[in-house]
């Protein structure tokens, strides 16, 4: 599989899954408060699922990282889509501002390392989507591809000119 990173303007409106799932005000302003947030993915008949690696993502952030906030988009319970396999399927990640979307993705990176200790011979997927802000332009940023390149898939861009 080629990796692929996917740029593009976008409009980011979560009032579907505020709506469905009847989250409250004070968890919808988690979006502005919160430095990186999970969100979740759509999917057919306004099901809204995390992925499989939200949750210990989340742990891993707020253990290596005190000065930032790490939460999730939802008020109780939350439903995980699983995918059996030894892919890497992360959370969408909501950035609250493009400021920290290098710490985010070396957030990610870091977390795709450990995942991958001492499997560093098998072949290993990923699949993450980050969602940022700058100034009134909303960005969706797009990585699927192989796990071992990641972060030298990100080292090519340069992340200011979003």
């Amino acid at each position: 599989m080629d990796n692929k990173i996917t740029i593009r303007n976008t409009n980011i409106d979560f009032s579907d899954y505020y709506t469905s799932k009847g989250i409250p005000c004070d968890v919808q302003s988690k979006l502005g408060s919160v430095d990186i947030l999970a969100v979740p993915t759509a999917y057919e008949n306004h099901e809204f699922y995390f992925a499989q690696e939200t949750i210990d993502f989340l742990k891993y952030c707020r253990k290596t990282s005190s000065e930032h906030t790490f939460d999730i988009l939802a008020k109780d319970d939350i439903q995980i889509r699983s995918l059996h396999s030894f892919d890497i399927w992360m959370p969408v990640v909501w950035v609250a501002s493009s400021v920290l979307l290098p710490f985010a993705i070396n957030m990610v990176s870091n977390y795709i390392g450990e995942k991958l200790k001492g499997r560093e011979n098998e072949p290993a997927q990923v699949d993450v989507t980050f969602l940022t802000k700058k100034g009134d332009e909303e960005k969706y940023i797009h990585y699927s591809g192989d796990a071992k390149t990641f972060k030298e898939s990100f080292e090519k861009i340069d992340l200011n000119k979003l």
